[in-house]
């Protein structure tokens, strides 16, 4: 059942800034901006769960805390009218809860399990990611500066998840576009046209998928798609499946860009550990794991409480929402030694909760970390250290990895 978030009086919202000054003080582009990342972690230290009324409810920066929001036990839902997700992707598995999220979810589990991961894609991966580099022309190869985000992130993101997905996506940009405005609806700015965006969006992105599920019917094939659009057994409907579809390639488009950039943002800020790396790839897994820790492409995770709870000895009534700061967690001193400096070897850094955690965990961490690999070696093998000449600093309040990220051959 669909809720609607809380009304907190005048009254209340006064004597919760009282107790929470540091939660009261903040804004939304405390959340958002680089250079930013010190409130949050001044504010785990004081008010690990504090009241925003900037966001209009909770923030929550400590990794313990955090877990205890996103735990499957806990009294949390994000079947709620204010889901910034819900309202911009629609409702799908990600935001429904309990019989219905499994109902959802459980048609696509298996051909995202660890084991099939490098069986099936591993070759498709690798062939993808060479095929675009063939394609920056020899200018990139002979060093010429090219973005890497437009050139190489972002269409190869796309095009392998259409390949997962046994979609023909070829027009990646318009795809592309599609997932921005998606991305852009999900920020608390108050403007309405962004959802108006992500609205049209939406509806042109799920003609495009129905299309694809009639065209998967005519023709058979092994792909995932392919296989829930000629399997009655699940119950869904085809606007259904379109739903998982759309939040699935949102997933893998916005998860991969991010990581792929971040990692190599990160590694060309450490040239020792980069160089490492570069002569032993084994080192690649840990230096995304970090990446993402330090980075994480999802920094914001929203829950509401469809009942009374209490959070780190601190009691929120039901009806309420609850935001997790992923990055604030991610950099918790409590659970990672020295959590401002990236550390490719660091023993944990799967431990952190960017691929979040509980019932709506990440379905595509697996495929997610072989892509990032995949990604990267291939870069590496074709072209070389790659030298950054130009990059914003990561920043995002829902998704973060940089804006603008120019890289060159240096073979």
């Amino acid at each position: 059942m669909v809720i609607a978030q809380a009304d907190v009086t005048a009254q209340l919202d006064a004597a919760r800034r009282e107790q929470f000054p540091r939660g009261a003080a903040l804004t939304l582009d405390d959340l958002a901006l680089a250079g930013r990342e010190g409130v949050l972690d001044d504010l785990r230290e004081h008010e690990p769960v504090t009241w925003m009324p900037a966001l209009g409810g909770w923030l929550v920066t400590s990794r313990d805390a955090a877990r205890e929001v996103l735990s499957p036990t806990a009294p949390m839902t994000v079947e709620v009218d204010q889901n910034m997700v819900r309202n911009s992707l629609g409702p799908m598995m990600l935001t429904s809860d309990g019989e219905s999220h499994d109902t959802q979810r459980r048609p696509f589990e298996a051909p995202f399990r660890n084991r099939d991961i490098e069986l099936r894609y591993g070759e498709r991966i690798a062939a993808l990611a060479h095929r675009l580099i063939d394609d920056l022309g020899p200018a990139a190869h002979a060093g010429e500066p090219f973005d890497l985000g437009a050139r190489f992130a972002s269409p190869f993101a796309v095009l392998m998840g259409g390949e997962l997905l046994g979609l023909s996506l070829t027009d990646t940009e318009r795809i592309d576009d599609f997932y921005s405005d998606f991305a852009g609806a999900m920020e608390y700015t108050g403007d309405p046209e962004p959802m108006r965006r992500a609205d049209v969006a939406r509806a042109e992105l799920t003609a495009v998928l129905l299309e694809e599920l009639e065209a998967a019917r005519r023709s058979p094939g092994h792909s995932l798609t392919s296989q829930v659009a000629n399997d009655a057994s699940h119950g869904l409907s085809d606007d259904e499946l379109a739903a998982q579809l759309r939040v699935v390639l949102f997933g893998a488009i916005e998860t991969i860009q991010a990581s792929v950039m971040n990692t190599l943002y990160l590694l060309a800020q450490h040239p020792d550990q980069e160089a490492a790396a570069m002569d032993d790839r084994t080192l690649l897994g840990g230096a995304q794991e970090e990446a993402r820790r330090l980075i994480p492409p999802v920094s914001f995770i929203e829950r509401w409480t469809a009942a009374p709870v209490t959070i780190a000895g601190i009691d929120v009534p039901a009806h309420e929402f609850v935001g997790v700061s992923v990055l604030a967690a991610n950099r918790d001193p409590a659970h990672f030694d020295d959590p401002l400096h990236f550390d490719l070897a660091r023993a944990n850094a799967s431990r952190s909760l960017s691929f979040s955690f509980g019932v709506h965990a990440c379905l595509g961490l697996h495929l997610a970390r072989a892509q990032t690999t995949g990604a990267i070696t291939a870069l590496w093998d074709r072209l070389g250290r790659l030298r950054v000449v130009e990059a914003a600093e990561p920043e995002g309040f829902a998704f973060r990895k940089p804006a603008v990220m120019r890289v060159a051959s240096q073979q």
